[in-house]
């Protein structure tokens, strides 16, 4: 949240003309955070598919081994 709450008053700065002292500034920390936000975001869907490959594999395993019971 407290991200968020930063990169919007970045981009109000980079808005507002008088504050052009710190635009170099707001725009490198912006570019440092864009690639952890895409990076983070590729982890969370990297777990949700090893998760999914897990379940299926699981289920897949129940399965045969029911198939074997019978």
């Amino acid at each position: 949240m407290v991200g968020v709450l930063l990169a919007a008053v970045g981009i109000a700065m980079l808005a507002v003309p008088q504050l052009s002292i710190f635009r170099r500034d707001v725009i490198i920390v912006i570019l440092g955070v864009i690639p952890i936000v895409i990076l983070l975001a590729a982890a969370v869907f990297l777990v949700i598919g090893v998760s999914d490959v897990r379940e299926k594999a699981e289920e897949e395993e129940l399965e045969s081994e029911k198939g074997e019971g019978e």
